[in-house]
C-alpha cells in the first residue's frame, strides 16, 4: 500500500460571513461544530483515513489554533506554517510548499468537509500524473458555485463556467497539487488558487477532476453553518470522510 501524501490545510481564513455568529477574535477553523472546534473534526477525519502528515496554514487567529493542536493528540504529525500577513489562497499553498518540501500535496480548505475517499484521490493522482488535481462533487443547483467542464473518460479539465443555476459538478475544495509545476511560475505573493491561477490556466496545464465526492458541507455561510451541527457528527461516524 502506498504512503498518504501530506495534508495541507488552508485555515488561516478571516471567516467574515460567520462574524455574526462567531463574533469578531474567533478563526473559522475553530468554530464550534456539536461542541468541538470545526479543525478537530477534520484532524480526527484524516486520522481515520491514514493521513499521518499535516501542515496547518496559519494566518488569523493562529494562537489559540496551536494551542489546540499542541494541546491535544490527534494522532498525526502537525506542523505550522504561519503568514505574516494574508496572501490568499495562493499564497499560502505556496508558501506552504516552499516551507514543507514535499512533492506532491494534498491541499484542502479549513472550512471544507467532505466524504471524500483520500486513498483513491492519491491513487487517482499517480496513476495519471497530471499537474493538479480537483475533487469534484454534483450537486442539484450549483448557483452559489462555478462548475467545471471535463471530459468523461479523461477526466481531463477543460473549463470553469460562471456561477449559473441548474445541476453542475463543482470544486469541493480539496487538491493534489504537483509541488514543482505550480512552484515554476512567476506568482505574485498574494493571490487567489481559484480566481488566479486555476482559472487562468486551464489551458496549460493538465488538471484532471476527481468527481467522486458525494457529501460536502462548507461551513463558510451561516446557513450552512447551522447545517453543519447535524451533519458533521454524522459523516465522521460513518467513517468516510475527507477530514
Amino acid at each position: 500500500m502506498s504512503a498518504m501524501l501530506p495534508c495541507l490545510i488552508l485555515a488561516g481564513g478571516l471567516g467574515t460571513r460567520l462574524r455574526p455568529v462567531l463574533g469578531d477574535a474567533m478563526p473559522k477553523a475553530l468554530a464550534s461544530i456539536d461542541g468541538e472546534p470545526f479543525l478537530c473534526w477534520m484532524l480526527r477525519g484524516l486520522m481515520q483515513q491514514g493521513v499521518t502528515d499535516v501542515v496547518l496554514s496559519l494566518g488569523y487567529g493562529s494562537g489559540p489554533i496551536k494551542e489546540l493542536v499542541t494541546s491535544r493528540d490527534f494522532g498525526l504529525a502537525i506542523s505550522v506554517i504561519e503568514e505574516d500577513e494574508p496572501l490568499g489562497t495562493g499564497g499560502a499553498i505556496v508558501h506552504a510548499m516552499k516551507a514543507h518540501g514535499a512533492p506532491d500535496m494534498i491541499v484542502m480548505n479549513g472550512d471544507t468537509l467532505s466524504n471524500l475517499d483520500l486513498r483513491s484521490l492519491s491513487a487517482f493522482y499517480r496513476a495519471t500524473r497530471p499537474d493538479l488535481v480537483v475533487a469534484a462533487a454534483q450537486v442539484d443547483d450549483a448557483s452559489r458555485y462555478g462548475t467545471l467542464d471535463f471530459d468523461a473518460a479523461s477526466r481531463r479539465l477543460s473549463a470553469f463556467r460562471e456561477k449559473r443555476p441548474g445541476q453542475g459538478y463543482i470544486n469541493a475544495g480539496t487538491y493534489v497539487v504537483n509541488a514543482r509545476t505550480l512552484l515554476g511560475f512567476d506568482l505574485p505573493a498574494k493571490f487567489s488558487f481559484e480566481e488566479d491561477f486555476l482559472g487562468e490556466q486551464v489551458a496549460a496545464l493538465d488538471i484532471r477532476v476527481f468527481p467522486e465526492v458525494t457529501e460536502f458541507i462548507d461551513i463558510g455561510v451561516p446557513a450552512d453553518y447551522a447545517r453543519a451541527q447535524t451533519v458533521i457528527p454524522l459523516m465522521l461516524e460513518t467513517g468516510t470522510s475527507e477530514a
